[in-house]
């Protein structure tokens, strides 16, 4: 079982001022809390004059602690004039406190109380590893980092503006302030980078020059005679974490441009949403006559997500697309935006000898409890509202949507051109010209994003990409007297959905295909696979169903040899077997070039059946990268996404 985040010990001092049991040092002074946040890290980075001319700022802090820093920092942000600019605050903490000791500890700044009240809505269930939360309409990201401080900030990419370097005191917290963690800080800093801190240790001193950064002394607050303030004065070189081969990719322009993105499906209307919260203007263009015509076109999507007894890449990165997902659905929801949303829950049930493994996946901590609970057969059978006779996994949260309507809520606010097909782009003074068919342009735009599934391949920079054809099929069936009493969803490798509007939907085949315009067909066979599927595992159930299919829907789902989709710039194919041929030698990254990419060309692809949860966080993966921003996931799971994987995994098994 995955290691819960130890416990700060919070106490409570006279004067209701928060102590750590486990590090014996208070939370802050005793003299004024808000006002020591505001002298020693606002002014002592500079804020927010440093900000006032940014369209993006990025403040990074070790110590979240009550999140103190981070209101008065969201305070100052919200009360300042912008014009579509973002904060992203980056933040490391190894002991988090509950929501309910945010709260009793928040209660005590009721100047902040708005700021306060946008904190707690997020801030709900800390789990190890990296959690994005969305505040202020999106103008403002938390990325919250749980877990060891240099394990952390070593998986972390992102270009800090300013830092505050608060944990407990070097004395009683000595792993926040050690070399390593100050051999972070200088990694992730942007030239010019500021940095405050409430202590003037020596040996902290000395540790941050170290690193590149002058160090001065500045007058302390309160009862400190004295505190630290620095400026990142390195460079880049020898800086980077990443891979040659997974390198970042050159960012075109400092503000938001004009996107074209291929596809209006899933990954392209989450690609055109991401990029739109950014500021980009943004043209969908699709071959199709209307939004989600293919895949993402049925008119019943199931979520869940799919998750791992072990720990591995692509079990990290659908636990953390689940609660993208649910975020953005929120989203929506606040925004009076009808998605035909069910939230209904799902069980995943347990068949075939599967109860060891469910429970090795709720014991795993990939999803907190409120997330995510192991339920017995009994149990199962109460939620479901039928008798069931396994136990499951239960996601309340999960259920089932229109997928098409997702889709369309995605792309509001994007210019669209439907019913034209992409044959080539060209770079012409700077700028992406995209043709159609017949050699007519289309559009022209900084940057051009495919997302048009086993299409992505159709042009010459993409054609090496391994993508593959899966068929799936969906069946619909009358519910009866008994059947309509199912209250969520049965996943059992299969799934059924509870009746909605007398009917239930049944699938889906999963199936490989070389004929993607005749594998659209439906056919009758694959309505009784859906159904014998579903009387195989629940027999009982399946006798009180018609065995009539009364509908159904085909459609081609575009998949990776590794079943993670597909997010990043696009590699150049020639010059990566160029530069990096000497692979299979085992030479060390030295050795070897940065990665070579077609300039502003990117691709989102290959999601698989497990869209609707996978593609609102490649596209923020996506947007990320274009956009310069922070990273919202650990660096092994974006690299897990680059493109490049593909070339360099046969470059080292021989066969390119």
């Amino acid at each position: 079982m995955k290691p819960a985040l130890p416990s700060p010990e919070l106490t409570w001092l006279p004067h209701r001022q928060p102590y750590s049991d486990r590090f014996k040092d208070v939370y802050r002074s005793r003299e004024g809390a808000l006002a020591e946040a505001r002298h020693v890290f606002l002014d002592g980075c500079g804020l927010p004059q440093a900000w006032r001319e940014s369209r993006q700022f990025v403040i990074a802090e070790t110590g979240f602690g009550t999140g103190l820093n981070f209101l008065t920092a969201l305070d100052a942000w919200q009360r300042a004039p912008h014009f579509n600019a973002r904060l992203h605050y980056i933040a490391v903490e190894g002991y988090p406190l509950s929501h309910g000791q945010m709260r009793e500890c928040a209660e005590r700044w009721p100047e902040l109380r708005h700021a306060v009240q946008e904190l707690l809505r997020v801030y709900l269930h800390p789990q190890p590893g990296f959690q994005r939360l969305v505040l202020d309409g999106g103008n403002v990201i938390l990325t919250l980092l749980f877990g060891d401080v240099h394990e952390m900030l070593g998986a972390l990419e992102a270009q800090v503006d300013a830092w505050f370097l608060d944990g407990f005191a070097p004395d009683r917290n000595p792993e926040m302030w050690t070399p390593e963690v100050f051999a972070q800080v200088a990694r992730l800093s942007k030239p010019g980078a500021r940095l405050a801190t409430y202590t003037a240790s020596g040996d902290v001193r000395r540790g941050l020059a170290a690193v590149g950064f002058d160090v001065t002394k500045a007058p302390g607050f309160g009862a400190k005679n004295d505190m630290t303030r620095a400026i990142y004065r390195g460079t880049e070189t020898n800086k980077d974490a990443l891979a040659p081969w997974f390198a970042r990719a050159p960012i075109g322009q400092g503000n938001a441009g004009h996107a074209v993105i291929v596809g209006a499906g899933l990954a392209g209307t989450a690609t055109a949403h991401a990029l739109m919260r950014r500021g980009w203007k943004t043209t969908i263009v699709d071959r199709h006559a209307d939004i989600a015509n293919e895949a993402s076109g049925n008119s019943v999507g199931v979520l869940m997500p799919r998750l791992t007894a072990s720990p591995s890449l692509d079990g990290r990165f659908y636990a953390t697309a689940w609660r993208t997902t649910l975020e953005l659905l929120e989203h929506f929801a606040d925004s009076g935006i009808s998605l035909s949303r069910d939230r209904c829950g799902v069980l995943q049930l347990a068949v075939d000898g599967d109860d060891d493994r469910l429970h090795a996946i709720a014991d795993s901590g990939a999803l907190p409890e409120p997330l995510l609970f192991h339920v017995t057969a009994k149990e199962a059978s109460d939620i479901a509202g039928c008798a069931l006779s396994q136990s499951a996994l239960y996601f309340p949260q999960g259920g089932w949507l229109n997928p098409k309507l997702l889709c369309t809520a995605m792309a509001r606010g994007a210019h669209t051109v439907m019913g034209t097909s992409v044959s080539a782009v060209r770079r012409v003074s700077g700028v992406w010209e995209v043709m159609d068919e017949q050699n007519q342009l289309i559009a022209m735009a900084d940057i051009v994003v495919f997302a048009n599934a086993m299409n992505t391949t159709a042009v010459p920079e993409l054609t090496w990409l391994p993508l593959a054809a899966r068929r799936g099929q969906i069946s619909f069936l009358n519910a009866t007297s008994n059947s309509a009493n199912l209250r969520c969803v049965l996943g059992y490798g299969g799934y059924l959905t509870p009746a909605y509007k007398g009917r239930h939907c049944l699938g889906a085949t999963f199936d490989w295909t070389d004929d993607a315009f005749a594998a659209q067909s439906v056919h009758a066979r694959d309505h009784n696979r859906n159904y014998d599927d579903l009387a195989a595992a629940l027999p009982n159930f399946a006798q009180s169903l018609p065995p009539e299919i009364i509908e159904g829907r085909a459609a081609i789902r575009c998949t990776t040899p590794d079943h993670l989709p597909v997010a990043g710039p696009i590699p150049d194919q020639a010059a990566y077997l160029r530069d990096f041929a000497e692979l299979r030698h085992g030479h060390p990254w030295a050795r070897y070039p940065r990665a070579s990419y077609h300039s502003g060309l990117y691709v989102l692809a290959g999601l698989g059946s497990r869209g609707l949860v996978a593609a609102p966080l490649a596209a923020e993966i996506l947007a990320s990268q274009i956009s310069g921003e922070p990273w919202p996931v650990e660096r092994d799971i974006a690299n897990a996404l680059h493109a490049g994987r593909f070339l360099i995994r046969d470059l080292k098994r021989l066969k390119a």
